[in-house]
């Protein structure tokens, strides 16, 4: 069956092929050692409606609370609040007022919002994509996840706020970050997976396939201007998403997929 332009415009993967390519390059692990989303994204540039909400995650004092468990509550809260559902790609305010009210939010929306909540609480944060190659359609395509810096360890921490996990090497009380997960799963070697989350159900056989179990490459994001995108994604509103973010990339505000180096 012919399908109608407008599927082409907003699902058709040749679309999402081409921009991957646009916005992908290779770079050292010490340059990606020292991005994060918050050199771009300063706290007063985020959406006043995360302010709100994060009054609800944080009900009680946030004073004593060290990074990593700060990083733990927001995770835990959003996805104790939210159910999420079919992918959004919207600006960050309206992703995360359809988020709330049960209207969707996929992996990549989670990281999203997360992001944003973190910098509001002077967490040093950024977001990962992974790029999956496996045949299996439970896990094809690809996701997304964060890293937190948190001072009491001195290094960034892997966290995937949509599954409720962050993971573990050998020290079950050390987690682990993005680029030390790339290198042990290179190497095969063993990697823990934890649940921080009480309420919700640890799905292991997923988990253990997206990040260990299948073939993948992950990505840093970098150049991600919340601000800037969110205009472009409110006022442009009628054109298909894949479209907006050609505009964005053709206008030089566009963000960048950075994959680590073979040596890393």
């Amino acid at each position: 069956m012919i399908k109608p332009l407008n599927w082409y415009l907003r699902r058709h993967p040749l679309l999402y092929t081409i921009r991957f390519r646009l916005v992908s390059k290779n770079a050292s692990s010490k340059t990606l050692e020292q991005y994060s989303y918050n050199k771009i994204n300063k706290k007063d540039s985020i959406p006043p409606l995360y302010f709100e909400i994060n009054n609800l995650i944080f009900s009680q004092k946030v004073e004593g609370l060290n990074d990593f468990e700060k990083a733990k509550t927001i995770a835990v809260w959003l996805m104790n609040n939210i159910k999420g559902g079919p992918g959004l790609g919207k600006s960050s305010t309206i992703a995360l007022q359809k988020m709330i009210a049960g209207e969707g939010g996929v992996c990549s929306d989670f990281s999203q919002i997360y992001s944003n909540f973190c910098v509001i609480n002077d967490l040093k944060v950024r977001e990962w994509g992974m790029k999956n190659l496996s045949t299996d359609r439970s896990v094809s395509g690809g996701h997304s996840y964060n890293e937190v810096y948190c001072k009491e360890y001195d290094k960034w921490i892997m966290i995937d706020v949509s599954k409720s996990v962050v993971f573990y090497h050998l020290d079950p009380n050390i987690p682990i970050s993005a680029l030390e997960y790339i290198r042990l799963k290179k190497d095969n070697k063993r990697i823990d997976i934890k649940n921080i989350n009480e309420n919700s159900a640890l799905d292991i056989e997923n988990i253990t396939k997206i990040y260990i179990g299948t073939n993948s490459l992950p990505f840093l994001i970098t150049n991600y201007n919340n601000k800037t995108i969110d205009e472009f994604l409110e006022k442009l509103d009628f054109f298909p998403v894949s479209i907006i973010h050609g505009l964005i990339m053709l206008t030089g505000q566009g963000y960048t997929f950075e994959f680590p180096s073979q040596e890393n």
